[in-house]
């Protein structure tokens, strides 16, 4: 479980913060990852990246997220496992970063 307030606190303001919540695929075609990613290709900086439990985070846990500046984006039209979500968003990562140079 995380402290929001500490969180608050203790998350830089600098870079990209992200976090990855799947109702944004939901509400939105456009998920946010494709532009974050553009941003990084632009501006490289330090990313974050938040991700939840099981089940995925409660809105009220994303719009607290959202008011110290944490960006949510959805990693696709597919629910991933909280073991497997990290890895997807590091290898996606990656190939932007490195490979489409």
């Amino acid at each position: 479980m995380v402290y929001w307030p500490k969180l608050k606190t203790a998350l830089p303001t600098t870079g990209l913060n992200l976090v990855a919540y799947e109702e944004v695929v939901k509400e939105h075609e456009d998920f946010g990852l494709v532009k974050a990613f553009k941003q990084l290709q632009t501006n490289p900086e330090t990313v974050r990246m938040i991700f939840g439990p099981e089940g995925g985070l409660t809105v009220s846990e994303v719009a607290q997220l959202q008011e110290v500046g944490v960006q949510p984006v959805g990693l696709g039209p597919r629910i991933l496992r909280t073991e497997t979500a990290p890895l997807y968003f590091l290898s996606s990562l990656s190939y932007t970063m490195e490979l489409l140079k």
